[in-house]
């Protein structure tokens, strides 16, 4: 097996590796996005550290791609394009996931500051940037005599 042959099987199982790793990366996400609509955070705070430990593990891979793609052009080798793919479109659809939860969060996020500006009358103070711009205060934890 000559050094170009060892380098592309190398890449091929870095890919493969890749692959599956996004395949784990993908159901934690999914897991993340259940756990903080239905607000269980430990199990959420769980899931986050799994979730680190696989994205740690992810960088260690793409380093070792990218450290043998400088031996071999990979995206003009037909045999690399249906594991890129794979492993192009498992990105996306990670990155669409953490689009939707960032964008659920936000809106979230907007309608309790609604709510707060509308509860908390002392919030209604304008404050402004040092650059001249209307900024909204921070919410603040707020206690309630009732149990819900």
């Amino acid at each position: 097996m000559n050094e170009n042959t060892a380098v592309k099987q190398n890449l091929i199982d870095v890919l493969g590796k890749e692959s599956l790793l996004l395949d784990d990366i993908l159901s934690q996400q999914v897991v993340v996005h259940n756990c903080v609509t239905k607000r269980n955070w430990l199990e959420l705070e769980s899931t986050m550290t799994k979730l680190q430990k696989m994205s740690d593990d992810f960088v260690e891979l793409e380093n070792q791609r990218v450290a043998l793609s400088e031996k071999m052009n990979i995206f003009q080798d037909p045999e690399f394009t249906p594991v890129l793919n794979t492993v192009r479109n498992k990105l996306n659809k990670s990155k669409i996931e953490n689009h939707v939860l960032n964008e659920y969060i936000s809106t979230t996020k907007n309608f309790l500051q609604g709510i707060f500006d509308e509860a908390l009358p002392q919030r209604r103070n304008t404050l402004y940037s040092r650059f001249g711009k209307i900024v909204k205060p921070e919410l603040q934890s707020v206690v309630l005599n009732q149990v819900i």
